[in-house]
């Protein structure tokens, strides 16, 4: 824990029960900021030494302790195994680059987006669509599943709360194991109201709604659109960043209006192609007219027998699908 403590990269506070201070009854964690590898130094292997305050003994550590610092310092658990965690990303972890090593923390021990209440899960699906960070993301080709969620809480400081135990599993073949298997909740106090009758989490809900605004008038004058992403990716990682907030048949509208968007973009882009080299072919006014209204007469069947292709497809596959909402734990062997 040393280089926690030389660089303020997490507080940690640890909290008694008001019978006994025996054992810890729940603790805080606060992350402030993530070290990366290029800030350790020459090499990760470089030690640094670390003298403990009361027994006064230097510790050596390197960037793989800080490492495994992190897995574990969550691991913390008393007989009882009613131990709980608060923890909160501050915004300025974005200050620097996210390790990858972190990503894989966050999926971890990270929060699902199941577990946000209905006013912020309005409030994450307007923002996800929106994002700057994700757009960007998106543009390089970086994704994986839970990012979105994570810089949500990250850029919003959300706190969640976090517990873990051990449970009896089995594998395909009917052997069983131990697993270690943690659970998150959505911070209920900041529900409530204080007693001047203000909702405790009601800054960062204004909070959201201003950067949402403000991403809104950015994006307004300066578009902002992933021309490298096939459309079908595009639109799978839309779905994959509101998976479990919206139901199948929501998903399914959103898929065919894009690709709606996306056929009649290419078909306005190949009629004004065939246009453009018939005007420039011909030299008579009168006929020219003639074919551009014949152009226009097909360019409004086809939108007309795409509309309803696209329907029926969708109503198919709304009709065929299935509604499940089962949302597994996340597993430690």
């Amino acid at each position: 824990m040393a280089r926690y403590l030389d660089t303020v990269s997490y507080t940690t506070t640890h909290f008694y029960p008001t019978n006994t201070k025996k054992v810890y009854n729940f603790s805080k964690l606060i992350i402030k900021k993530i070290i990366a590898p290029e800030e350790w130094g020459m090499s990760t292997l470089k030690e640094l030494d670390y003298i403990h305050p009361e027994q006064k003994v230097a510790v050596k550590y390197n960037y793989w302790d800080y490492i495994d610092g992190f897995n574990k310092v969550l691991l913390y658990e008393y007989a009882n195994r009613k131990h709980s965690w608060f923890i909160k990303l501050c915004s300025n972890i974005f200050d620097r680059p996210i390790p990858n090593w972190f990503c894989k923390w966050w999926t971890l021990y990270g929060p699902s987006v199941k577990i946000l209440p209905e006013s912020y899960k309005k409030l994450y699906l307007e923002w996800v669509d929106i994002s700057p960070k994700l757009i960007k993301m998106q543009e390089e080709n970086i994704f994986f599943e839970g990012m979105s969620v994570m810089y949500f809480f990250m850029e919003f400081s959300i706190p969640w709360i976090m517990k873990w135990s051990i449970e009896v599993n089995s594998t395909s073949e009917g052997f069983p194991y131990l697993q270690r298997t943690f659970y998150t909740k959505f911070w209920s106090k900041l529900l409530q109201k204080n007693p001047e009758g203000k909702l405790h989490g009601q800054e960062i809900i204004d909070l959201i709604n201003v950067t949402i605004s403000k991403y809104y008038d950015t994006a307004h004058m300066e578009p902002q659109v992933m021309e490298d992403l096939s459309p079908f990716r595009k639109i799978t990682r839309k779905l994959q960043m509101k998976k479990g907030l919206i139901s199948k048949s929501e998903a399914i509208a959103i898929y065919m209006e894009e690709v709606k968007k996306d056929l009649m973009k290419n078909l306005h882009i190949d009629i004004k192609d065939d246009i453009s080299m018939v005007s420039a072919s011909h030299t008579n006014e009168e006929e020219d007219a003639c074919i551009a209204r014949e152009g226009k007469q097909d360019v409004d069947d086809e939108e007309i027998n795409l509309e309803t292709i696209l329907k029926r497809y969708q109503q198919q596959l709304e009709e065929s699908s299935s509604a499940s909402t089962t949302d597994k734990g996340k597993g430690k062997v």
